[in-house]
C-alpha cells in the first residue's frame, strides 16, 4: 500500500514540474511577418489578408493556455492554444485551429514568461514571430 502511495506521489511530483515551466505570465507583443512584409510568402500568389499587417495585442499565459488578444483592426488576429504538449523546459510546438477551422502552429523556444514565439498556417508558408514589445 505505501509502494503505491509512494508512486502516486511521485507521479505527482513530475507532473507537478511540467506545468511549472508554463508560469502564468502576460505581456504586450508584436506580431510581423518574420521575413518582411510580403503578402506572398513563400512565392504564392494570392495575398493573405491575415498576414499584411502587424498584429498589435497582448498574450497571456494562464495554466497550459497561451491567448493572443489582438488590439488591431480587422481582420482579427486573436488565438488561444494549448501548451500541454510543450516540453518540460517550455520549448516545443502545439497545433490550433483558426475561425475556419484550418490549423496552424505556434513554436516556441525554451524558456518561460514574455518571450518570442512564431506562427505558421498548414495552408501557407508565412511564417510571423510575436515578439514582446518594449
Amino acid at each position: 500500500m505505501s509502494l503505491g502511495l509512494l508512486l502516486t506521489t511521485l507521479i505527482g511530483l513530475a507532473s507537478a514540474s511540467h506545468v511549472s515551466s508554463a508560469a502564468d505570465a502576460t505581456w504586450s507583443a508584436v506580431g510581423t511577418l518574420e521575413d518582411g512584409t510580403s503578402p506572398y510568402c513563400g512565392g504564392g500568389t494570392i495575398p493573405m489578408p491575415e498576414w499584411v499587417g502587424r498584429a498589435d495585442g497582448q498574450v497571456d499565459i494562464k495554466g497550459n493556455t497561451l491567448t493572443f488578444k489582438s488590439t488591431s483592426p480587422v481582420p482579427n488576429h486573436s488565438f488561444t492554444v494549448d501548451l500541454k504538449s510543450l516540453q518540460p523546459d517550455g520549448s516545443g510546438r502545439v497545433v490550433g485551429k483558426d475561425g475556419k477551422n484550418r490549423e496552424f502552429y505556434i513554436t516556441l523556444d525554451p524558456g518561460s514568461g514574455a518571450r518570442p514565439f512564431h506562427l505558421t498556417y498548414s495552408y501557407s508558408a508565412c511564417r510571423r514571430v510575436y515578439s514582446p514589445k518594449a
